[in-house]
């Protein structure tokens, strides 16, 4: 069952190119998701006094058309037919009917006392299911070995990026790779997979690892926590403004 919800675009959404940032649409498709369980159960406040959540694993957001100040959007989340161990949930943003942006998503869902995986049946959804995207789906490995990642720079988890749980926010991470792009000046975000591997909490310091193809203006990055564990790896991919 498809989920909709109307927004119009923050004025505060806008990155210095006056386009909405790549994470500000993602922050819209996760609210629709959001307000699907506020509305119909059940809720993220629920589920945590149930002692789980729902934890992402790997994304995929394409973005055909820029967002700007105040446009009207409408946006759409669902669930798909889940597996035993892993929920697909897809979502649309449309502007006058046409489609801005689209994602595929891959969440799990888990006990937060002992961090174990649940299966799909451990919850009762207030909703139905619906079709997948026709979207490729994330690869197995995202970041072929023969790619070379250098150092870029360390990142303080702040408050400005964390969650009621004190971890870094999953829609947070677009803002941070795209800080180590070396420019995005006249630049957009058409594409972008992200794979979470272990959360980053408030105040830890991360290193930021990026592989540049700036022919085709594609970006890779792996961040690694302080005792070497992998927080989060990601493609990105960008065109020139004029041509989007």
């Amino acid at each position: 069952m498809k989920h909709v919800e109307h927004f119009q675009v923050n004025s505060h959404d806008m990155d210095f190119n006056g386009v909405a940032s790549a994470s500000s649409i993602l922050r819209y498709l996760q609210e629709t998701a959001n307000l699907q369980h506020y509305r119909n159960g059940p809720t993220t406040d629920e589920l945590r006094r149930q002692h789980k959540a729902f934890i992402v694993s790997k994304l995929t957001l394409n973005i055909y058309r820029p967002l700007y100040s105040f446009d009207e959007i409408t946006v759409e989340s669902w669930l798909c037919k889940t597996r035993a161990m892993s929920f697909l949930r897809c979502g649309r943003v449309l502007r006058d009917g046409q489609p801005v942006a689209e994602l595929t998503s891959q969440w799990a869902l888990v006990d937060t006392r002992n961090h174990k995986l649940l299966r799909a049946d451990d919850i009762k959804l207030g909703f139905g299911y619906d079709e997948p995207l026709e979207m490729e789906l994330p690869p197995r490995i995202l970041i072929p070995q023969n790619i070379v990642l250098a150092l870029a720079g360390e990142h303080t988890v702040s408050y400005a990026e964390v969650d009621v749980n004190k971890h870094m926010n999953n829609t947070r991470y677009l803002d941070l790779f795209c800080s180590y792009i070396p420019s995005m000046e006249g630049k957009t975000v058409v594409s972008a997979t992200i794979f979470y591997q272990s959360e980053a909490p408030l105040g830890e310091v991360i290193r930021v690892y990026r592989s540049c193809n700036e022919l085709d203006d594609i970006y890779s990055f792996r961040t690694l926590r302080a005792g070497g564990a992998v927080n989060a790896e990601a493609v990105i991919r960008l065109d020139d403004l004029d041509t989007v």
